[in-house]
């Protein structure tokens, strides 16, 4: 049976300005993912590390679960070697992230 290749269709991306291509990695400036029971294993696992990889700059993993969301930066050797976790109802400032995103979790949904 050949290797199977995962696809992942992130909850938000956001490209840099001028990108050509929704389909070209070298254009994300960030990914987002709303974890869920089903998609715990694979958002903090294969996708970190494949986002990692890639060099995407931010990575948001939202967890309603726990109420918290991490923000994964400064991709080097398929790992994040930042890492910022915050409570929802905490302001993420332009200074915790290369962007200089203003991020509001105060509405980020709970279970």
């Amino acid at each position: 049976m050949p290797e199977q290749e995962h696809v992942f269709l992130p909850d938000v991306v956001r490209y840099r300005a001028g990108a050509t291509s929704p389909w070209s990695h070298q254009d994300i400036e960030f990914v987002a993912e709303v974890v869920s029971k089903a998609t715990t294993y694979m958002d903090y696992g294969p996708k970190l590390t494949a986002y990692a990889t890639l060099k995407i700059p931010l990575y948001l993993v939202v967890d309603p679960s726990t109420a918290r969301c991490h923000l994964y930066s400064a991709p080097e050797g398929g790992d994040y070697a930042r890492r910022l976790t915050a409570a929802f109802g905490e302001v993420i400032r332009p200074s915790d992230n290369p962007l200089g995103l203003t991020l509001k979790t105060d509405k980020f949904p709970r279970d």
